[in-house]
């Protein structure tokens, strides 16, 4: 009996943890993620400034602040265990992979275009879906 009621003290402890744990760390990580977002966002005002008067350095340097922060995006998903958290850490590294080649292939406005296009694009789906 004493055992028993051992156990479900610790469990209870257990239980008390994860609560805590949810409380504190689930804001915390919505925090995070809302900064990566406005940070994006601010970056896609840059892109169309860059856009409006073009330079090849600031393009490529567009393109991989979006392959940083959809990188540090799908990190914070990577190894949870929900349908949706899985997709958005698919999502982000696709974003990732998708601006980094572009910010390594040379750029004009034209190519810049395309490839902001494409990156935005890829933002919106994901809006589409979970905004």
């Amino acid at each position: 009996m004493k055992k028993l009621q051992r156990l479900s003290k610790r469990s209870c402890c257990y239980v008390a943890t994860a609560l805590v744990l949810t409380i504190v760390v689930g804001p915390a990580f919505a925090a995070s993620l809302k900064s990566i977002m406005g940070d994006m966002g601010d970056n896609t005002t840059a892109a169309k400034a860059v856009l409006a008067n073009f330079d090849s350095a600031s393009a490529k340097q567009v393109l991989q602040h979006y392959a940083s922060e959809a990188r540090a995006a799908s990190d914070m998903f990577t190894g949870q265990g929900s349908a949706k958290e899985k997709d958005l850490s698919a999502r982000f590294k696709k974003l990732a992979a998708m601006a980094d080649a572009a910010s390594q292939a040379p750029q004009n406005k034209a190519t810049f275009r395309s490839a902001f296009a494409d990156v935005a694009s890829e933002c919106k789906s994901c809006h589409s879906i979970y905004k």
